[in-house]
């Protein structure tokens, strides 16, 4: 059996436990959720479905968990597999995450996340300490959620990547898409948050940030070493519209550089017409030419794709049953 510990049991976490308990016949896995260690709803073993509208009521579901037991709990669990959703942390780099993620590593647990800060703060570390233990790392859901992005790049072997760029962040994105519309920024903000594709502090995606560690991510899987202080980062807080343009956020890197900042689009680049709350990532491939992919960047049941993604490639890598 595929004993799975869940870390953070927000919207990701439970868009997962629902997906896998769908889909796991279907797929031909014998995977269950053994564990759920949440802060704030706590510590349950062997959950059941019927956790789920308390889980999305906030409510505590177990024994109540200090945050600094939480290690000690991932280094006890009989768990072969460790999903790692907890927020993200930009001014402690990832931390507790890091913390958590490496743990499961060195008591032999693969690991899955979707929080992008340990992983673009710590990529080295993160995959000697996956080739040293000899365990699955995943991250898929860090970039474009369940959407292929950089993952594809393992269906092109001997292709070469000269250079990439993206809309990375659906809530810039979708802000950007209703301003052409006529909105201005306050209102168009507001509307995002009132739909729910902005938080009510949106700082890392109107400032840049959060394409900014997406592209990061990218990059080291490509082999570039790009980090945040390294890179120009200019997101669209109060960007005012002019001309008839497309003005989009995007997110490159070559192998050299690396930047993130609104451009006026040619309305003949695909990209100009990605709108809403839609991620794009084109890839400059030195066999293909260019490679476009167009899809959700975010979500519960988007993401939970990505995991599931992960999980089913540690599967098959690592010969899980």
């Amino acid at each position: 059996m595929i004993k799975i510990m869940i870390v953070g049991f927000g919207n990701v976490g439970q868009g997962f436990f629902e997906l896998l308990n769908a889909r796991r016949d279907e797929l031909g896995i014998d995977a269950v959720v053994t564990e759920i260690v949440d802060r704030r709803r706590g510590f349950i073993r062997n959950p059941g479905p019927e956790i789920l509208p308390d889980a999305r009521a906030g409510r505590q579901l177990g024994v109540k968990v200090d945050p600094e037991d939480i290690p000690r709990l991932i280094t006890e669990s009989d768990a072969n597999v460790v999903c790692e959703f907890t927020d993200l942390n930009i001014r402690d780099k990832g931390e507790p995450a890091f913390t958590y993620i490496t743990t499961a590593m060195r008591s032999g647990k693969h690991v899955i996340t979707t929080n992008k800060g340990p992983v673009a703060f710590h990529y080295d570390e993160l995959m000697e300490l996956s080739r040293r233990y000899n365990v699955g790392f995943g991250f898929k859901g860090t970039v474009m959620a369940g959407t292929p992005s950089f993952n594809v790049l393992e269906l092109l072997p001997g292709a070469h990547v000269e250079y990439f760029q993206g809309i990375l962040n659906g809530t810039t994105n979708f802000i950007l898409t209703k301003m052409h519309e006529g909105l201005s920024f306050n209102d168009a903000l507001r509307l995002a948050q009132e739909m729910g594709y902005a938080e009510a502090d949106p700082s890392l995606d109107i400032d840049g940030v959060d394409p900014a560690l997406k592209a990061i991510i990218i990059s080291r899987v490509l082999g570039w070493r790009h980090s945040l202080d390294s890179m120009e980062v200019v997101g669209i807080r109060n960007i005012e519209m002019a001309g008839n343009g497309v003005v989009k956020l995007i997110a490159y890197a070559d192998e050299k550089r690396a930047f993130v900042k609104p451009m006026v689009l040619d309305p003949a680049d695909p990209m100009a017409h990605v709108n809403g709350n839609l991620n794009a990532i084109k890839f400059k491939l030195d066999t293909l030419g260019s490679l476009i992919i167009i899809g959700p960047g975010a979500g519960r049941v988007e993401t939970a794709q990505a995991v599931l993604t992960d999980l089913m490639s540690i599967v098959r890598r690592y010969g899980l049953r």
